[in-house]
Order: C-alpha cells, then structure tokens, then sequence
C-alpha cells in the first residue's frame, strides 16, 4: 500500500475500499504522503486498536496537508459508511447527541485515513460507560521560554509523587512540544473522582516548585514554567492516542510511549530533538520492543480511598475536609494543598461543557443584574445589585434567588406586577459556559464565560445563609481582568441592541406566568409587529438586497454591524411542506447541501429567509476555500440567517430592520441544527475593525436598524467594509499548463462588455485545477469574449496579451465566475498579487462588475 497513486480499490479486513488521490503530499518538508499516511496506519493497526476500541473519537482532518484547512471532526458525517461503530453521547439534553466514530477495526482506520484524518484523539472512557475513565492524563505543556525537556523534568516530578501512592504511570512524548503521563486505572471509578485526583497532584507540584511549575490555565502566568494540565480529565474530553500522527509540523512526527530512562536521558542531555519520531522508528521499535503502553490496558489500580469518596458521595463535610484527607496528605508528605472540589456527583448533562449562561438586566423596585446558569433543565439564578466585577479578586454580592425557566433566557420586555419582581427586562449578556471545578451543590462554581460582552473566568462562592436559607453567594473575578464596559455598551442588549429606555418603550413583548394559577409558564410574546395590516405575499425566489462597498464605516446613526460572511448569499423559500434552498442567482442549492434543507422543515409555511451558506475553519471563522471541498466540511457547513422579508405569507419588506431582526430570533431558535442566527454586534466602528482585523475577518457589514427590505437594491441603508481586498471576477479563458491551466484570464463588465484585467495562476492545488479544467469542455470558444484585447506591448508587469501572446490562450464562454484576493488595483486598472480563492456558484457572470468604496468620488456603485 505504500505505492502511491491516484486512486486504489482494495479489500481490507473484508470491506472494499475506494483510496482516493494517494499521492497528495500532507506533510511538505518531507513530502509525506496520504498513501503513505494510510500505509503507516496499516502497519501500525495492530498495535493502535486496542488502544482505540470503544473510544468515542474526535478526528482531525487535513483535506489539503497540515498546510492547508483542517477540521476537528465529531459528528460521524451523513456519507459514513453503515459498517462503521458509532456511538451516541448526550450535549446539553438527551434529544442533542453527537454520533462519535468508534474505531474499532482497520476498515474503519483505513477509511478515516483517506478521508484525510492525521490526528486522533480518544476519549480517556469508553463506550457505552462514558462517565467511567479507564486512566488518569497528565497534559505536561511548555509555556513561551521552556521546551520539551523542561516537560521531561516535570514529568519525572510527577512519577516521583505517584510513587509514593504505589500507582505505576507511562509516558509518551505528543508528536509536538508537550509530553503526555498516563496512570492506568480499569476500575469503576467516574471523572468525580479522576479529575479531583489530577487537580490536586497538579496545584501541589506548583506549591512544591513554583519556579518551574505552573496548573492554572492563563497563559501569561505559564512563561518559563511547565502547565500540567489536569483539565484533560473531564468527560468529552479527548487526548491525542497512542502511535497517533501529529500535524503541528511539516515533518509527521508520532505520539509515542518511551520507557522513563529514555526520558531520564534526554531530560538530563537537555537533547530535545531525542524526543521526535518519524512513522518509520515508530515501527521498527515496536517491532524491537513491542507496545510500551500494554500494561495501561491492563493494571487496575485504585486511587487513594478519599477520591474514591468523592464519587460515593461519603466524603462530605467535615469528615472530608478534617479527617480522610488531612491523613492522606500527611501521607502523601505534600504541602498543605487545598481541599478537592465536588463531594455530590453531577449528572451528565451536568458535567458537559458548553451550557446556556444568560444575564439580564432587571429595572424593577431597583436596578440590578441576574445571573442564570443552565442546570438540570432549568435556570439556577442569582441576582447581582452591582453587576458582574471585572476586577480580579474583586468580588460581588450574589443573592440565590428561584430558579427560572429555560424560556425565560432570552426573554426581553416587560414583565408584570407580581410576576419574578416586575419591571424591564434586558438580555444584557448570552453565551455558554464551561465548569472548570466545584458544583452547585457543594457552594462552589468556577466557570468560564464565553458570552457577547463577557469573556473569561469567574467564581461563585456560597457565603453565607438568609433566614436560614443559603442563599447568599459571592461572585468573584478570577483568571485575568476584563476592560469595564462603557456606559453605552451596558446600557445595550446583547440581543437586540437597545437601551432600557427602548425596551420599556417599545413594550413589544410581556411575560405571562401561571404559576400561581398552576401550568407551565408561558413564553415571552412575539415582537409587536402588527401582522394583519401587511399585504399579503407568496413565498417565492426574490433578489436579494445588496450592501453597498464603503471605504469607512459610519460613526454615528442607528446601525448594526454583522460579520461579513465569506460564503453563498443563499435565501430560503418555505412552500406548504418543502423547503427549498436557492442561489442569488436562482440556482438550486437542495441537492448541495441537503442538510441544511432538511434543518429548514420546521420553518412555517409561506416564509422565505436570507442568510449565507458558510464553511467554518478550525478557529470558528468563515473559510470559502473550505466551503470548495464540502465534502472534507460537511460537519462544519452553516446556513447564517440575518433578514426574513417574507413570513406567513405576509410581506415583511416594509417593516423596519429591528422588528424584523427580533422575529428573525424567534424564528432561528426554533430551527437549530446547521441552521444558526448571523450575530450583531455593538461598540465603536472602530474597535470592530481593529477586532475583525485581528481574527483575520473578510470585513463588516453595517444595516441601518430602521432600513427596509430592498429586493436586488445596493441603496446604503446596507453597506459592507472589506478588511482584505477581493471580489468576484469572471473567466473568459485560460493559458494551457500542467493539470489543465497555467492561469485563468479573469474580468469584470463594464457597459456591457467584458474587461480583461488578470491572470489569475496561484491559489490552485492540482485537485481544483483538474476540476475547473473539467468545466472548460462546455465554456469553449472560438472568438476572445474581452473587449480590450489585444493588449500593447508592455501594457503590465509581466508578459501582456498582445496579439502574438493571445495565440497561445483558448477562450471560454463568460460564465464561470471565481472569487480572487489581491493586494491592490495598479493604475492601470491590473491586479496585484492575485489569487484565487474559489468557485462562485451564487452569482450570475453579467452580475459582475468592479466594486468601489463609496468614497471614492465619481466612481460607480
């Protein structure tokens, strides 16, 4: 299997598999190949199975190489083959699971293997008991002024410890610059206890070496020290596996078990290139020596019995904080470290990252903020007088109040005497939070915020009791501190945008409770827009409505600002029972991303929706070039709505932008899936640019909130704000070359005719060379379709199209449009450093014209 090749069909393990594009290279510095990467596998399989079988399995995936996009992958995508071991472990309810892979046969290593996945990363448990740890994971990471050996001599501080608890540990190096400790367990203990277990070994090796030892997760606080991660032992969380490969490299290094004098050795010679392994020593050393890391999957010691505790719910109170474990660390002969956290055992859905934190403003009998917390179903809540501090170890009163319903989240309006205090409701901030230690119960809750103005780590601490109650808490700033709102953002929606002032004013939704007449509470009203005056409307294909290009953004006015979307304008058409997915340019888009049309069923009849079909790369930002390979992105392909013009039958195009936004919301939440609502964003023109810039964003668009619905206009009330330089532009032929093309020659129209302005030849791989190359065969022509062709002699840089050069081009018919990324326009209206970035299938070639920022005097629109 190492010959490389186009494409194989081969019979592996009883299956027949189709290998595809073998000879693409994944690793450049070694020109390492995906032929060779499944051939490694293969050979390797017998050795890395066992390791894998009923593992829940997140894969990394590099359709391209560890150069190019690459995707973390959970879900088992729609294509997967039936043969194929799934698993199904719960999110935040028992209706949302995400399907993992199970990799419990050389088939199913094979297949991911050509599927492009480098890295694989299992969970520490495995199915169908996803709560039970089978070992206990130290993640030893060097910060900025340490390297690999540093991790070697914290590693060996840690063996030393675990010593002395008579627990045996292995180790392998990352295949990067970290080094991985495992303690083997295959006993019934759950993450309550592991987790404790790997916090308080990490917190006591700082006390005991804060010079070189760090546990805390900030990153500024982890310079010239090593983090021993302990967080990796929590449920859904994954290590990369034993004879994984790594793709942090251009070389493919392996994560490998080496015995503790190799680490011994190299830590002492400081001789960190001893800890790097290509896929060929991965083999020849099993081959001498055989599996290392054997004996995890079979010793079954037991953690020290107050861990053990934990997960009983026996230690509890002061039994636990004055007698088990006050001995066990006069055993350990640790210093004095602090008590570990939880002592009741949370439920699954509990223990999951990624829940709903919400916090709304209150003006009732006074102003104040409640925090709510996504628990068991329900809204644990408190209400905060001063608001969330920014400050770390500033703290704040929090008093437990009732808990509140999950539709009460995104509840925003007025609620009425009697009911939860009365008053105005904001949706001040919404996110999701992660549990990094502690429970509820216990009194203590240190999470992370990842919300529209908070980000960052908190604490709650119960403090104290109200009229016998326990009910008052403190809310503490921990991690790094936060930059204070200003008083324009504070006084902002994170939903809508508006001041309290608006929402008491607008008094377009009121909360309705039963619960003093008994049922279930009522959901906030819908917003106030007055559906039996509006004209009647088919749901049908309209054009979309246009952003105008601007060179700056407003400063003042009324606007919203959205991230400019780098995918298909797509919008969607819902007819009786079919929903139905279109191009702007009236193209099908059903059978391209069927998923996407079957999370569109529960959409009402009579309702069409605008939005943009969008590929997300590994960091969460939009990606078209991934949105080219949607098969390799199947798992991260999005539909973003941001406008409905058309509801129920009725026409919306009249009605102002903000009422048809707070419906938009509604109508979002009740799709889910791929389907996701386009986020609006506050604060200064800008900031936003300076963020957007930061996170290496296409640009901004900007929407008046009182603007209406304008069919196929560019009229300015939407406007867009382009960070790097690019747009479509039109081929109407090529220069022959390897895999079809040297380049594309690319234009735009103007009056009606057809510019030349580019050759466009890099940005390609040979893959999407080919593929465009196929699409020449019905585009060809006799006749140039440019207007200014020829060009003279010395009209560009570089070799111009004059009549002796454009004997070597063939012409095309002016339909395939491309999108092209660039440095510049010349003055001689050329491209600089252009790109090509990929096919627009949404966009119709006549639609194709030059864009120029609105500043730009004279210049059209």
């Amino acid at each position: 299997m190492a010959k490389t090749g186009v494409s194989k069909r081969l019979r592996v393990g009883g299956r027949e598999l189709e290998l595809t594009n073998l000879d693409k290279v994944m690793y450049a510095e070694t020109r390492f190949t995906k032929g060779q990467v499944i051939d490694y596998y293969t050979r390797v399989a017998r050795h890395l199975l066992p390791h894998l079988k009923d593992r829940p399995i997140t894969r990394i995936r590099f359709p391209d190489g560890v150069a190019g996009v690459h995707f973390y992958e959970k879900n088992a995508p729609a294509y997967t083959p039936k043969w194929i071991a799934t698993f199904a472990v719960p999110r935040t309810t028992v209706e949302a699971t995400t399907r993992y892979i199970l990799i419990n046969d050389l088939p199913t290593l094979v297949w991911l293997a050509n599927m492009a996945m480098l890295e694989i990363h299992p969970f520490l448990a495995r199915a169908p008991r996803v709560d039970r740890p089978t070992m206990v994971v130290f993640d030893l990471d060097p910060g900025e002024g340490a390297d690999i050996s540093a991790s070697c001599e914290v590693a060996l501080l840690i063996r030393e410890l675990l010593d002395r608890l008579k627990l045996e540990s292995f180790v392998k190096v990352s295949g990067s610059k970290g080094i991985h400790l495992h303690v083997p367990l295959n006993t019934p203990v759950t993450y309550d206890a592991t987790q404790p277990f790997a916090k308080i070994i990490a917190e006591a090796l700082e006390r005991e070496h804060p010079d070189r030892v760090i546990s805390e997760m900030t990153k500024a606080k982890r310079k010239g020290k090593v983090f021993v991660d302990w967080s990796q032992n929590s449920e859904r969380k994954s290590t990369v596996a034993v004879y994984s490969l790594r793709a942090k490299r251009e070389t493919p290094f392996v994560a490998l078990p080496i015995s503790w004098d190799e680490l011994k050795n190299a830590a002492k010679k400081g001789d960190a290139e001893a800890l790097f392994f290509e896929p060929d020593e991965c083999l020849r050393r099993l081959e001498k020596r055989g599996d290392l890391f054997a004996p995890v999957l079979k010793l079954e010691p037991k953690l020290p019995q107050p861990f053990m505790d934990l997960q009983n719910g026996a230690a509890t109170g002061s039994r636990a904080r004055d007698g088990s474990l006050e001995t066990y660390r006069q055993k350990r002969d640790f210093s004095v470290t602090p008590e570990p956290p939880p002592a009741i055992k949370p439920t699954s859905k509990d223990a999951e990252a990624g829940r709903l934190f919400v916090i709304q403003k209150h003006d009732a009998s006074h102003l104040h903020y409640d925090l709510r917390l996504e628990m068991h179903g329900t809204l644990k809540s408190w209400a905060v007088p001063k608001g969330p501090p920014y400050e770390h170890g500033e703290k704040r009163l929090a008093m437990a109040v009732e808990d509140h319903p999950m539709e009460y989240a995104r509840f925003e309006g007025i609620i009425p005497e009697g009911q939860y205090g009365g008053g105005t409701v904001m949706v001040w901030d919404i996110g999701t939070y992660d549990v990094m230690d502690g429970n509820y119960w216990q009194g203590k809750l240190h999470v992370v915020f990842h919300g529209k103005k908070l980000k960052g780590e908190w604490v709650l601490v119960r403090s104290g009791e109200s009229d016998g109650k326990k009910q008052s808490w403190l809310l503490i700033k921990a991690g790094a501190s936060m930059k204070p709102l200003s008083p324009r953002q504070d006084d902002s929606s994170a939903l809508t945008r508006r001041s309290m002032a608006a929402i008491a004013a607008a008094r377009d939704a009121e909360w309705h409770s039963n619960r003093n007449g008994g049922g279930k509470e009522s959901p906030p009203a819908k917003a106030a827009i007055d559906f039996d005056a509006l004209p009647e409307a088919e749901a049908r294909f309209i054009e979309a409505m246009q952003c105008r290009p601007v060179d700056k953004l407003p400063e003042s006015g009324e606007w919203i600002y959205e991230i400019k979307l780098d995918g298909y304008r797509c919008l969607a058409v819902k007819k009786e029972k079919k929903a139905s997915l279109y191009s702007r340019n009236r193209k099908s888009f059903d059978k391209t991303f069927p998923v996407i049309v079957q999370a569109l069923a529960p959409l009402e009849s009579g309702t069409v929706l605008d939005g943009e079909v969008v590929a997300l790369d590994s960091e969460g930002r939009p990606s078209f070039n991934a949105l080219q390979d949607r098969r390799a992105a199947a798992a991260n392909i999005f539909y973003y709505v941001f406008d409905v013009p058309i509801y129920r039958g009725k026409s919306l195009l009249g009605v102002p932008l903000e009422q048809r936004r707070r419906l938009l919301e509604s109508i979002a939440a009740r799709l889910g899936g791929p389907v996701r609502l386009s986020q609006v964003f506050a604060g200064a023109a800008d900031d936003l640019i300076s963020a957007a810039r930061n996170l290496h964003l296409e640009g901004l668009v900007a929407k008046r909130t009182d603007s209406n619905y304008e069919p196929g206009r560019k009229s300015g009330a939407w406007i867009k704000y382009r960070i790097n330089r690019g747009q479509e532009f039109v081929v109407g032929g090529y220069i022959p070359g390897s895999d079809g093309f040297q380049s594309l020659l690319a234009g735009y129209y103007e009056g009606g005719n057809l510019q030349f302005i580019a050759k466009i030849k890099n940005g390609f791989v040979p893959r999407v060379k080919r593929e465009i190359a196929e699409r020449f065969k019905a585009l060809e022509t006799d006749v140039s379709p440019f207007a200014n062709l020829p060009e003279k002699k010395g009209a560009r840089r570089g070799e111009a199209l004059t009549a002796g050069a454009m004997k070597r081009c063939r012409w095309l018919k002016p339909e395939m449009v491309v999108q092209v990324e660039f440095a510049d326009w010349t003055a001689a209206n050329h491209l600089r450093h252009a790109r090509f970035v990929g096919l627009r299938e949404d966009k119709a070639a006549h639609e194709v014209v030059r864009e120029y920022p609105a500043a730009e005097a004279g210049t059209p629109v």
